[in-house]
């Protein structure tokens, strides 16, 4: 999969494009890309996405999104599910200053669409002037095609990642990673912290997540970390760590199994599920017979 970022050429003569926000590469955007790949490869096209550095609300309005899914696992995501380019562009002021038909002829002369993927309630231009009946106008006058996918629905509520932020927000990470198509999951080194898990006999290893990401409502969770490709089961500890009294919110993992020095080393770690909330113990004694609870509970439930 080629990867452009705003400053290179699409090496393809002809393509299907999918347009969207795109940030949690969820069920319903992965609806898009397939059919956007589908298309494109029964009409001889390269089939890609466009996607921005951060999120256009972050541009428009000045708000802070948390991010669901970090760019390179979308790369990752995208190129597993065979498109065939990715173009990366900043979201600027520049760029949200188009107007929408400006926009429809840099499809053309910059991505070299033949054909736009996108989701029933897709806007563009400034303002979010254009929907997909403007879209489709001006595909017509700039002679590209116009594939619109209709609401996708889980339980009768449509799959989006506002929807999918509040359930992760709750800690409701088992249905989210049902819209997600795939376990909520945080990567970034190790980091030390202030060890109190290796004190106790029961060491974690502390998560330097990107402060971007959302996180899961503070609590236990039963899930796993992959370590140098390996994947074990783990108790993740979201919180300030209440019986220390600490401030910061921290990521930890106690990988069950394993006992090596991963300082600075890259993991990832995915939620799966909520074993209780965040709790202030009486003392040490009380919170060690706790984490040995959820070590064996999370040891049952995980596969």
């Amino acid at each position: 999969m080629e990867v452009i970022r705003q400053t290179g050429n699409v090496p393809f003569k002809k393509t299907a494009v999918a347009l969207g926000n795109f940030d949690g590469l969820h069920t319903a955007h992965m609806t898009i890309m397939r059919s956007c790949r589908e298309y494109a490869h029964s009409h001889g096209l390269a089939a890609g996405v466009l996607l921005f550095s951060e999120h256009t609300l972050k541009v428009i309005a000045n708000a802070e999104v948390k991010i669901l899914t970090p760019e390179r696992q979308k790369l990752k995501l995208l190129e597993e599910s065979g498109m065939d380019f990715v173009y990366i562009r900043d979201f600027d002021k520049e760029f949200m200053l188009l107007e929408p038909e400006e926009f429809a002829k840099r499809l053309v002369s910059v991505l070299n669409a033949s054909a736009v993927c996108v989701g029933y309630d897709y806007r563009f231009g400034h303002k979010a002037k254009g929907d997909t009946v403007l879209l489709k106008q001006l595909g017509e006058k700039y002679g590209f095609d116009v594939i619109v996918i209709s609401e996708i629905d889980f339980e009768g509520k449509a799959v989006k990642s506002t929807f999918i932020r509040q359930l992760i927000r709750e800690g409701n990470v088992e249905h989210a990673a049902v819209l997600l198509g795939r376990p909520f999951m945080l990567e970034g080194a190790v980091a030390k912290g202030l060890r109190n898990g290796t004190k106790m006999g029961i060491p974690t290893a502390n998560l330097d997540y990107d402060s971007n990401m959302i996180l899961p409502l503070n609590g236990v969770y039963a899930g796993y970390t992959y370590v140098e490709g390996r994947k074990y089961k783990s108790v993740i500890n979201v919180g300030n760590n209440p019986t220390f009294n600490a401030d910061k919110i921290t990521v930890e993992s106690h990988i069950l199994g394993f006992d090596g020095d991963i300082y600075g080393k890259m993991i990832k770690v995915e939620f799966i599920k909520r074993l209780r909330g965040d709790i202030k113990f009486d003392g040490v004694e009380a919170l060690v017979k706790q984490i040995r609870a959820d070590i064996e509970r999370a040891g049952k439930d995980l596969i």
